[in-house]
């Protein structure tokens, strides 16, 4: 039998990042521990900033009706002249059980050992609510964790309450009570606008008419749902466009309980500081939402309230008192900006000297330096035309991080720069590089708009995982507190938008001469396996497609150049979900078995050939080696077009001819089909 659960647990204000954070691991936690009690329920999951509410229409009354197994000694212990003796009568007592008079057996590590089985009868689930809440909250990871008066247990914020809703009578919950020093009163408290008394709720649906008169959305889908609809409704008011962006968006959701959107504006003379600036302001420090107006920004803002008011006009102090907010933020921001301004923005500012980059790895201003010289490399090999642009735009790069704005506003590094860089007459193309010097920033940013930003972004970037893998700064486990799997990432994606044909292994080992020596096998495996998840976007695409391209680089000495990794897995993924997949793979399977322990190397002779299916295969292969292919997958067709040759050529040769020189002549010319496939990937990964 089942009956509808409740468990709201009534918290101090949650802090929305960490929420949002542990709050899609939430719901497993809870099933994980109802399985370990065999039971099983559709859950629902809500919360608002004081609230985590657990609500399951369906939960078991009881436990189901379970089987036990008890192993006991083996039979030669516990029987003696085919009856039980002590030890054997001992097993059963300790399971009160009665002593049989015919006992069961089973094996057990290779032992026949004395054996009970049981039926576990179904057990009330009340008493067990008790220690699957506390667990529960246990098992949350919200990263920080905090100690109040005399409770001796951590948590994100002080626990006021747990109201259990489960049928008519009141839940115990001694352990929860002694652990976070709560009560457990069946009541909910209300909107704080609505005052901060307690009001019971007898049941579950009392408690859902509660809130809702209470003026509180308990479903955070539902709140998101009324902020979007009120932002369109702005919208077609006012004939303007709102930037939503869904971090800002999860964020405000996260600390409102009845969200109201309100149009506010402010001084159109801000409108004159970079936007990046006034958007950051906004976004960042206040969690309001940029407006757009015929593509440019325009001079107001969404600011979402967490007030239920009966009359909009009503909400003309609220509006009020943010717009006086925003304008104390915007006005310092113009102070800083026109400031920095009148400051020098050269090369010569000898001020990064002072500013520490990573112990052990010097200044800044090293930093700098150790940037252009990477520079100088990408730039001889890629655009030796750029060499004199990427020298200047790397050499101004960091000088923005001595700004105010950026002192105030961290999140505007590199972009700021280039602010700067152009209002001090230097080129727009030096100019945007230097704002796009950190892209992409995160997984799905967007890349640089030019090989000059793009060679910009790679110094930058190479340099940090040269830098910090040569003095041990490696990432491990989920632990990357440099952030050089983005780094990695970024260069990674820069690489294969540019088609610039990167080698992890000799190009990292020639930009690792200049820094401490390191194992620069670590970080070419470390950037092969950042590439196998950014490659994971291609169609078919699978682990053992990744493995075998790979695999093949590794036995044919190949380049690990990035785009010839990434053509190669794209062609294989496309051939292999076209073709018949098993008689190609078993075929080239077959090749690399028969020459994986032949060394030799040497160009097979037509002249020891004594089967026609012998030089059929050699004038198939070698008319495809004289060919050039346009790309991998049609490489992969030719090759597949020696499937039948080959047929015929296991057919009607033994390559295991007792004539040493024949055997050794057909092993070379598999030798040489082995290797050319090998330039693609190794088969017997497949």
């Amino acid at each position: 039998m089942d009956q509808a659960l409740l468990v709201e647990i009534l918290l101090e204000e949650l802090p929305a990042k960490p929420l949002l954070q542990e709050f899609p691991h939430m719901l497993d936690k809870w099933q994980t521990l109802l399985s370990a009690h065999d039971l099983s329920t559709d859950t629902r999951l809500h919360y608002t900033p004081t609230r985590l509410v657990l609500h399951a229409p369906n939960f078991p009354t009881h436990t189901p009706t379970s089987t036990q197994e008890f192993f006991g000694p083996p039979v030669a212990v516990g029987v003696t002249d085919n009856a039980l003796n002590a030890i054997g009568q001992g097993f059963y007592t300790k399971l009160n059980l009665e002593v049989p008079r015919m006992w069961q057996t089973a094996t057990k590590n290779n032992k026949e050992v004395l054996y009970a089985c049981m039926q576990i009868a179904p057990k009330p689930t009340t008493p067990l609510l008790d220690s699957l809440i506390l667990n529960f909250l246990q098992a949350l990871d919200f990263g920080k964790s905090m100690a109040w008066g005399e409770v001796k247990a951590r948590f994100i914020r002080p626990v006021h309450n747990i109201c259990v809703l489960f049928g008519s009578d009141e839940v115990p919950l001694p352990l929860c009570q002694e652990t976070f020093l709560c009560t457990t009163k069946r009541a909910t408290k209300l909107h704080f606008s609505k005052g901060f008394g307690w009001h019971e709720t007898p049941n579950i649906d009392a408690y859902f008419d509660t809130l809702e008169q209470g003026k509180v959305i308990l479903d955070p889908k539902a709140r998101e749902v009324k902020i979007l609809n009120e932002i369109h409704a702005l919208e077609q008011e006012h004939g303007f466009k709102v930037q939503v962006d869904s971090d800002l968006l999860a964020e405000v959701v996260a600390i409102t309980s009845y969200p109201t959107a309100l149009y506010s504006k402010f001084d159109p003379t801000f409108l004159s500081l970079p936007p990046e600036i006034t958007t950051t302001s906004m976004q960042e420090h206040q969690r309001y939402f940029a407006i757009f107006k015929e593509g440019a920004l325009h001079a107001g803002f969404i600011v979402v309230g967490n007030t239920p008011l009966d009359n909009p006009t009503d909400f003309k102090e609220i509006v009020t008192g943010n717009e006086k907010v925003l304008k104390a933020r915007l006005s310092d921001a113009m102070f800083f900006y026109e400031n920095d301004l009148k400051s020098p923005f050269s090369p010569q500012n000898t001020n990064l000297e002072q500013i520490a980059f990573v112990q052990g790895l010097g200044t800044l201003a090293n930093k700098v330096q150790r940037e252009q010289t990477i520079g100088q490399a990408l730039a001889q090999k890629y655009a030796p035309n750029l060499q004199e642009d990427l020298k200047e735009a790397l050499s101004l790069s960091k000088l923005d991080l001595l700004s105010e704005v950026v002192y105030e506003f961290p999140e505007l590094q590199g972009i700021m720069g280039g602010y700067y860089a152009k209002a001090k007459g230097h080129k727009e193309a030096i100019s945007t590089a230097i704002k796009e010097q950190y892209l992409p920033s995160s997984e799905n940013a967007p890349l640089p708009s030019s090989l000059l930003g793009a060679l910009v972004s790679l110094s930058h970037k190479f340099d940090s995982l040269l830098a910090l893998f040569s003095v041990g700064k490696i990432p491990t486990g989920s632990k990357d507190p440099f952030a050089l799997r983005r780094a990695c990432n970024g260069i990674l994606r820069i690489c294969l938008h540019f088609n610039l044909p990167l080698d992890l292994q000799i190009d990292t080992q020639e930009l690792a001469k200049n820094y401490q020596s390191f194992n620069t096998a670590l970080l070419r495996d470390f950037a092969l396996e950042r590439l196998s998840h950014i490659l994971e976007n291609i169609p078919g695409y699978s682990l053992n497609i990744y493995k075998a391209v790979l695999s093949g680089i590794a036995q044919s000495q190949g380049a690990y150049e990035v785009c010839q990794i990434a053509q190669k897995v794209q062609a294989l993924a496309t051939f292999l979900e076209t073709t018949q997949t098993r008689e190609f793979v078993a075929v080239f399977k077959r090749v690399a078995n028969i020459t994986q322990n032949y060394k030799p190397d040497l160009e097979p002779s037509p002249k020891l050939f004594k089967d026609p299916s012998e030089h059929a295969l050699y004038n198939a292969f070698y008319a495809l080696q004289a060919r050039k292919f346009k790309d991998y997958l049609e490489q992969l067709h030719a090759l597949f077009a020696l499937k039948e040759p080959l047929e015929v050529f296991f057919d009607n040769v033994l390559v295991n001819d007792p004539d040493l020189a024949v055997q050794n002549n057909r092993k070379s010319l598999l030798g040489a089909i082995y290797r050319a496939f090998l330039g693609i990937a190794e088969a017997k990964e497949l």
